[in-house]
C-alpha cells in the first residue's frame, strides 16, 4: 500500500469518525443522578387556548434538540442545564395565517422550575 493512500485512508477515518461526535444530539439530563439535577432546572410549557390546554403540540429546545408533544392538558415537560434556551412551539395560531412557530427565549437556573405559556388560538385557523 503507498504511503499517500493510507493517508488518505487515515484522514477518511479521522473526518468521519469527528463529523459523528459533532452531530451527534445532546441527551437529557438524566433526572435520578444527583449532580446533574444540581446543575439543572425544569421547564414547563403550556400551550392553551381559552384556559384550556391544546394537545399535540410540538415543543423543542433549539440548542439541545430537545422535542416533546403536550399532553391532553397541553403541557410538554422538560429537564434541562441552567443557562439560556430559546423554546419553539410549532403551528400556533394567531390569527391570520398560521405561524409556522413561536419562539421563547428562557433562563433555567438550578434547582428551580421555570413555566412558561404559549396562546394559540384554536377558531384562526
Amino acid at each position: 500500500m503507498s504511503h499517500a493512500t493510507m493517508v488518505s485512508g487515515i484522514c477518511a477515518v479521522l473526518l468521519t469518525a469527528s463529523c459523528q461526535d459533532a452531530t451527534a444530539p445532546v441527551q437529557p439530563l438524566a433526572s435520578n443522578d444527583p449532580i446533574a439535577q444540581l446543575k439543572s432546572g425544569k421547564l414547563v410549557v403550556r400551550v392553551v387556548w381559552d384556559g384550556r390546554g391544546v394537545p399535540d403540540k410540538r415543543v423543542e429546545v433549539l440548542e439541545l434538540h430537545l422535542t416533546g408533544t403536550t399532553d391532553e392538558a397541553g403541557y410538554a415537560k422538560f429537564e434541562l442545564p441552567a443557562g439560556d434556551h430559546i423554546v419553539r412551539a410549532y403551528d400556533i395560531n394567531r390569527g391570520g395565517p398560521a405561524m409556522l412557530y413561536i419562539d421563547t427565549k428562557v433562563t433555567i437556573m438550578a434547582g428551580k422550575e421555570v413555566r412558561i405559556e404559549v396562546l394559540d388560538c384554536l377558531p384562526c385557523v
